[in-house]
């Protein structure tokens, strides 16, 4: 390997960045964990229920305006660095323009989601959340101009707004609209506060550029049905349970799905700055993009099993710590949740392989198929079980999933090494619960039992090694010391 390859591999720049995005991902997977511990000790649990009934109907609209577009930016820009300006305006018109059709629909359909328990003014007031949400297309541009330092400061101070806002509105007691309301004005402010400091940099405006627009639909349309198909796997469950049990259970399972989620803190994060170095590896037909992808999934895998295993022992303890209004009726579906943190962290890296190496259209047509089979398996064993038939259909159906992609002709060259690099360390993860849960502790030593367990298992599992250890150090050298790529070569 030479020249940029040898810099993916030289850890000094990745290992910073990563860093960075470590800290900009827990700013954003964090806070709105912190968020609903303090809303669901502050609303009663119907209010509660129909905020999480919000925010997961909210995510079916952001798909279109937030998540395809801005990870189709970020590859374009990343493989065109000449056009990126240009491709920033084009995105934030089209952002704009998206926002404003999903925002519309979210209203209109509202009452029919909720079987009408979700008030018309709340949700025009919620669905302002879309279109002041553009700051989305400066993070992708940071992205692909691979600034994540300064993306940590975007999220910071976005995130510095929203938990103002929501303790004003909370405790002026102004309600659900003025707790959506401090959301938008969060989003709203901190875009207008980066377009102004990068200015000079790159000129601001919304660009209807119908060109450009047709360029990046090529990605977007099958990376929004994609994104659609996850987000039905994810929250449909909160969606038919706001119908078929009421708001009370919507806010159980909302709960224990917040704290899971939390755990794709260290797989987004590292995905921030390796995903636009996976884009340009894929272009220049390198080596070294399988072998990144490899050890992305096994490292992540193995970090995220921790709190896996703590939830899936100790759920009961946790929720009632988190949640005590929701603790006795969400411990056990986080104990069950817990394990698609495991194959987030897989489906993460899978992700954004596929997208860099233009897989996107087999991708978004097995997820809509397994989004399909998820939302009629979520009907039937919501009827029966209520909150924990819907964490058994996400798991199950999430490893449907990905092993459907191993074995499919298009995408099982990048797919089954990821997912055979991830199993030693899902082997370490099963292999601590199963001691924890049957070893009759509790407390502390339960939690001292698995954790030990589990540290035993990656080393007898062979997760981490020497070549790990090495890697480690020079990363912690290159982030206390500040050194460069080039210093490390």
């Amino acid at each position: 390997m030479h020249g940029t390859d040898n810099e993916l591999h030289a850890v000094g720049p990745v290992a910073i960045r990563a860093w960075y995005g470590l800290l900009t991902q827990a700013v954003d997977k964090i806070l709105p964990v912190l968020i609903l511990l303090y809303l669901a000790r502050v609303l009663d649990p119907a209010e509660f229920g129909v905020y999480s009934f919000v925010i997961a109907y909210l995510a079916f609209f952001q798909i279109v305006s937030d998540y395809s577009i801005d990870t189709v930016l970020v590859r374009a820009m990343s493989q065109d660095p000449a056009d990126r300006d240009a491709l920033l305006r084009a995105g934030l018109g089209l952002k704009f323009t998206m926002a404003m059709v999903s925002a519309t629909l979210a209203v209109l359909f509202v009452g029919l989601a909720s079987a009408h328990q979700t008030p018309l003014r709340l949700m025009m007031v919620a669905s302002l959340n879309l279109p002041t949400a553009l700051g989305g297309a400066y993070r992708a541009w940071q992205r692909a101009r691979l600034e994540i330092g300064t993306l940590f400061l975007q999220a910071a101070l976005r995130a510095g707004l929203l938990a103002l806002g929501v303790f004003i509105a909370v405790e002026a007691g102004a309600g659900l609209e003025a707790i959506f309301a401090s959301m938008s004005a969060a989003n709203a402010i901190t875009f207008f506060v980066v377009a102004w400091t990068v200015r000079k940099t790159v000129r601001p405006g919304l660009a209807f550029d119908f060109a450009r627009w047709r360029r990046l639909a090529g990605g977007i349309a099958p990376l929004m049905l994609n994104a659609f198909a996850m987000t039905v796997s994810l929250r449909i469950g909160q969606i038919l349970l706001m119908s078929l049990r009421g708001p009370v259970e919507v806010g159980v399972l909302g709960a224990a799905s917040r704290v899971t989620e939390a755990f794709t803190l260290l797989p987004e994060a590292l995905m921030i700055s390796v995903y636009p170095l996976m884009a340009g590896l894929h272009a220049r037909e390198s080596p070294a993009l399988l072998r990144t992808a490899e050890r992305s999934a096994r490292y992540l895998v193995a970090a995220t099993g921790v709190p896996v295993v703590l939830c899936a022992v100790a759920g009961n303890d946790i929720m009632n710590l988190l949640f005590p209004q929701q603790g006795m009726m969400a411990g056990p579906v986080l104990s069950l949740l817990a394990f698609t943190a495991l194959l987030a962290a897989t489906g993460t890296v899978i992700l954004n392989l596929l997208v860099a190496t233009h897989g996107e259209k087999t991708l978004s047509r097995n997820t809509f198929a397994f989004a399909i089979v998820n939302l009629i398996a979520s009907f039937v064993l919501i009827r029966a079980y209520g909150g924990i038939g819907a964490a058994w259909t996400m798991l199950l159906t999430s490893a449907a999933s990905q092993l459907s992609l191993a074995m499919l002709p298009s995408t099982r060259l990048y797919v089954r090494p990821v997912l055979t690099s991830a199993v030693r360390a899902m082997g370490a993860v099963a292999a601590a619960v199963a001691v924890g849960r049957m070893s009759g502790l509790a407390g502390i030593a339960l939690v001292s039992t698995t954790l030990a367990t589990y540290a035993a298992a990656t080393v007898i599992l062979r997760v981490w090694g020497v070549e790990e250890l090495g890697l480690l150090r020079r990363a912690l050298t290159h982030a206390v010391g500040g050194k460069t790529g080039t210093e490390a070569r």
